[in-house]
């Protein structure tokens, strides 16, 4: 049996595997080769076999992972983190202080050139950047990207639990006593939830137009900024841009042909954002909790803005969110000249995967689970007998391999081919999903599925292009009621 050496000094014990931040994430078996060896090993910086780290606290073993590779085995992942930072406050006392000088000396030599790349691509600084282990927004930054890195895919840790652990690292490997660890509530959609906002392309004093790329990726950060147009750039002048700018210079009273023109881009300079003012209502909790997430929200009075509500009833109260029932909310809703959201349609729809399909996954890795987040993934076309919104875009979600019926967030998968569609539930029983879900967002009834896809049909965006993109956030009760 693999004896702990957390007590620190006294006996050997069996290893308590846990969070130490409550309702963090952390593996209890480190050898289910189903989950990769940083993550399963409570050791997201991947440190291998220090003599220090034996005395550490929260120190389990130290194992062969592969051939001449070993990785240590702690207790909790903060203790990881805190081991991690360590590291980097011993490269620091050498003079390793920039991304790419803790890279290469992490890598012992090897070429880890693509791995600073990588870094520096996730991080949006430079190579030549010194990491300060006093600034906990720059250190968890390049801590995450280290810690992707390691993994191959992102960390299920959470921010606060990276946060505590670089506090565990401060005190010696000890617990501080100053610093009491923010519990976690896993209803709640974590930072840095998917966005596409997190991919919008900020420019900086490049003139709006349609000569360059450039230029049109200017044109589409303003149109953004306004509320018009949705995220991200991509820099083309689509039919969905055009119809945004034309209805920016009607609110500018500009006579507007499709040319950006002298006054059009005076027009741009001088147009006021959208408003947006949510109300005490559900519409307004709604549109409150996806400004907090940084979603999107669409402010043009005959958009519409597309949200799954996981735990909610119709009526807006939280409910249980049981396994394998119709216990979320498909939403609908606009924003009025004003900026006052109202809810156009609401109907009880399921997000996850039922018994059926979970218990029998279509895939081998096990049932689909999407991420809390907001995507912009889904074009109008038709699900075998009635039209749907299909999935046309790139997804976050989990596997469920264990088939525990939830987001397992140690194994995470992104793709734009898991056919996560929206469609109907074939007006199964609300308690009762049968085989209407194998990880599609599922509105209950047929009836009310018809009412959303006239709603989302008639969307100017999609009336202007009829392969746009619709865009869909899918948030918590916690999130809208908190």
């Amino acid at each position: 049996m693999i004896k702990s050496n957390s007590n620190h000094g006294g006996s050997p014990m069996a290893p308590n595997y846990r969070a130490l931040v409550k309702g963090g994430f952390f593996s209890k078996d480190p050898f289910d080769k189903t989950v990769c060896v940083s993550i399963r090993c409570n050791n997201p910086g991947a440190i291998n076999g220090a003599s220090w780290e034996k005395v550490y606290p929260g120190y389990v073993d130290t194992v062969q992972t592969t051939p001449g590779n070993k990785t240590t085995i702690f207790e909790a992942p903060e203790y990881g983190v805190a081991v991690w930072w360590e590291l980097m406050r011993r490269y620091r006392k050498r003079g390793r202080k920039t991304f790419a000088e803790i890279i290469d000396t992490y890598g012992g030599g090897q070429d880890y050139s693509a791995y600073v790349a990588f870094v520096v691509k996730r991080t949006g600084m430079s190579a030549d950047t010194e990491l300060p282990l006093d600034d906990d927004s720059l250190l968890l930054a390049f801590a995450r990207a280290m810690f992707h890195n390691e993994a191959g895919q992102p960390s299920p840790l959470h921010d606060e639990q990276i946060r505590y652990g670089f506090a565990i690292g401060r005190n010696d490997g000890r617990l501080p006593e100053d610093v009491v660890p923010v519990p976690i509530n896993p209803n709640t959609t974590p930072i840095g939830a998917p966005s596409p906002l997190v991919a919008m392309v900020l420019r900086g004093t490049e003139e709006p137009g349609l000569e360059t790329i450039d230029g049109i990726e200017a044109l589409q950060k303003i149109l953004i900024d306004l509320g018009y147009l949705d995220p991200p750039v991509d820099g083309g002048y689509g039919p969905v841009t055009k119809w945004a700018l034309g209805e920016c210079m009607a609110a500018a009273g500009v006579d507007f042909s499709g040319e950006v023109t002298p006054q059009v881009k005076a027009a741009l300079a001088s147009a006021r954002p959208l408003p947006l003012v949510p109300g005490d209502d559900l519409a307004g909790k709604i549109v409150e909790a996806m400004s907090r997430n940084g979603y999107w929200i669409n402010r043009h009075p005959r958009c519409t803005n597309i949200v799954y509500v996981e735990g909610m009833n119709p009526d807006g109260t939280k409910n249980a969110n049981r396994y394998n029932a119709f216990d979320d909310l498909r939403i609908v809703f606009q924003v009025d000249a004003a900026g006052v959201p109202h809810i156009l349609g609401r109907w009880e729809a399921a997000t996850e995967p039922g018994k059926v399909w979970t218990d029998h996954p279509m895939n081998a890795d096990g049932a689909f689970h999407i991420a809390l987040g907001q995507y912009k993934a889904w074009i109008h076309g038709w699900y075998h007998t009635h039209e749907a919104l299909r999935q046309a875009g790139e997804l976050q979600g989990f596997r469920d391999p264990g088939k525990t019926h939830a987001r397992d967030l140690a194994h995470p998968v992104s793709g734009s081919d898991f056919g996560v569609h929206q469609h109907w539930g074939y007006d199964f029983p609300k308690d009762d999903l049968k085989n209407s879900s194998a990880g599609c967002l599922v509105g209950r009834t047929t009836d009310g599925h018809r009412q959303f896809m006239s709603l989302v049909s008639a969307d100017p965006r999609h009336v202007a292009n009829p392969n746009y993109r619709f865009m869909t956030a899918i948030l918590t009760a916690d999130d809208v009621l908190s």
